[in-house]
């Protein structure tokens, strides 16, 4: 239930935006058919000239006759004084041939003419000299629509007078009419549409009227009429949304048949002028205007001239407004235009301090980058020599460690030695005293030989891979052997000693007990084994073992 209630609410709301819609693309095309609408006339006036073509080619009487005929209805809803013309000369053949029929015809056509262009008397004089008994029954028919027409003109160009004789007479017409129509035509629907209207039926109108609707061809004269009548319906209603919707319809049909002859444009700019709507409403004014000039009636003419002041005057009002409204807004955008251009100056102003701001942050970035760098090549430097101090440090612990166990061994010996001198001094044993305190060449060799091998124990401690380190800078078939005595050759110690950090040959010739020449020797020799014997080949030897930075770091972390 509550669904059925809210779609009963929403319903009107959608219903009403779909025909707003559809009057604003009525609308929309409307206004493009106003100002092109040169397509439709050249259609129309190629349809008369193939007809005058024709008139000119005829040889017959009989056939001027229908021609003119022909022309006359063409220009009927287009050009009055042309649709005149031809009437009468129909009229006049017809006259010529003693045709009655004809001349019934030609009258009852020249007398529509007429009253469309107001000339009321002339028409109802020329339609009671008719003859009604020798009518045919299309022609009373005729006959009626052209009184109900006539009366109808009469009716709006009488507006403000006593007019209820005339409505009389014409409802007495319509009423004849719809006797005598056959109810499945247009001409029926739209007399008896009209009549309900005015006789207050308007359900019944408006159902009539819409199946008419669908039975007519779009665009045509017919739809133009039947749409007409509805929009009349409708203001009657007060529904002002389907008033406009088909006065649209209806002004469109006119424009695409090339009917100069309406009503429906000027009703509806009228709307729009009450709506507000005064471009659209002066634009439609005044093409009705143009096309009641064209058309050149009496009674169009007036009813356009009556309006366009009114609407024209509203509308250059709407338009001074708008040129004042645009006036200010022209100011408002002038001063919104100096203080953006202000602004823009501030801001330039602001960038520019900002880019030189920003050059000096980056030159002191470029500064502090610079120092960074030097800071880290100092920590660099700072860390190698943490790492030669610490292996340095380390190279003295094992050192320091293997001289206090050789000088523990020595004290001993020599404890040892005094405790043996002491025993013989006192048994008297000088001479062995003597003989034992005489040194010789062996014994200095074999204290030699003990320094060396502690020497070599103590630097295989501190760097136990020396040796595989130390070939590895050598060519393969120069290596020497690795054995496992933990022992060095003369070779190996002279690089041993340089190793250590004693670079100096005499220094090396001292310890060693050899000559200088030798230290060369050896040192040349060696290097003449090198992969690379260059100038850094020493300074890669001092490399071999060295402690990396990890070690270092860790070092750290530990102490």
């Amino acid at each position: 239930m509550r669904r059925f209630l809210l779609i009963c609410c929403l319903l009107p709301l959608y219903c009403c935006s779909q025909s707003e819609n559809r009057i604003h693309t009525l609308l929309d095309e409307l206004d493009r058919l106003v100002e092109s609408d040169q397509e439709y006339i050249q259609l129309k006036e190629q349809r008369i000239q193939q007809l005058q073509t024709v008139l000119v080619a005829a040889g017959k009487k009989e056939e001027l006759y229908s021609i003119h005929q022909q022309i006359s209805q063409e220009f009927e809803t287009y050009n009055c004084d042309s649709a005149i013309t031809h009437s009468r000369a129909a009229m006049l053949i017809a006259s010529e041939l003693k045709k009655s029929q004809w001349l019934n015809e030609s009258r009852i056509q020249l007398a529509r003419c007429e009253a469309r262009a107001g000339l009321f008397i002339n028409t109802l004089n020329r339609l009671q000299a008719i003859d009604r008994s020798e009518l045919s029954p299309s022609q009373k028919a005729l006959l009626y629509a052209a009184y109900i027409d006539a009366y109808i003109y009469w009716l709006e160009y009488q507006t403000g007078y006593d007019t209820g004789e005339l409505q009389k007479k014409k409802e007495q017409y319509q009423d004849s009419l719809l006797k005598i129509l056959p109810t499945s035509t247009y001409e029926y629907a739209i007399r008896k549409g009209f009549r309900l209207i005015e006789t207050g039926k308007l359900d019944s109108a408006e159902h009539l009227l819409k199946v008419e609707l669908v039975r007519v061809t779009v665009d045509s004269k017919e739809r133009a009429g039947v749409t007409s009548i509805l929009s009349f319906l409708y203001n009657l209603r007060g529904d002002l949304q389907k008033e406009k919707e088909n006065l649209a319809v209806s002004a469109i049909s006119d424009i695409k048949s090339a009917i100069k002859e309406n009503i429906s444009l000027r009703a509806l700019s009228i709307i729009l002028f009450q709506e507000g709507d005064m471009k659209r409403a002066d634009r439609y004014i005044k093409k009705s205007l143009d096309d009641a000039n064209f058309y050149n009636a009496r009674l169009r003419n007036i009813q356009a001239s009556k309006i366009l002041p009114i609407i024209d005057k509203a509308y250059q009002k709407d338009k001074e407004k708008q040129q004042a409204a645009q006036r200010n807004l022209l100011i408002a955008v002038s001063i919104l235009s100096v203080i953006l251009f202000v602004s823009i100056i501030l801001i330039l102003r602001q960038i520019r301090a900002l880019r030189i701001a920003q050059v000096e942050i980056l030159s002191v970035n470029n500064k502090l980058t610079a120092l960074n760098g030097a800071l880290q090549a100092a920590g660099e430097r700072q860390k190698l020599t943490n790492i030669n101090l610490a292996e340095a440090n380390h190279i003295k612990e094992k050192f320091i460690g293997q001289f206090l166990e050789i000088c523990t061994e020595h004290i001993d010996r020599l404890e040892l030695f005094k405790l043996m001198v002491n025993r013989k001094l006192k048994a008297g044993l000088t001479n062995e005293l003597m003989q034992m305190t005489s040194a010789t060449s062996q014994d200095a060799a074999r204290e030699l030989k003990t320094l060396y091998a502690s020497f070599d124990i103590a630097f295989l401690n501190i760097y136990p891979d020396f040796v595989e380190s130390f070939n590895k800078l050598l060519r393969p078939d120069q290596q020497y052997d690795i054995n496992d005595s933990r022992s060095l050759n003369q070779e190996l110690r002279v690089f041993a000693l340089l190793r250590l950090g004693i670079a100096d040959s005499n220094k090396i010739a001292t310890f060693l007990h050899y000559s200088l020449r030798t230290i060369y020797n050896y040192r040349s020799k060696v290097k003449s084994k090198a992969i690379d014997p260059d100038e850094n080949f020493e300074e890669r030897v001092k490399e071999i073992g060295s402690f990396s930075r990890e070690t270092i770091i860790k070092q750290d972390l530990e102490s």
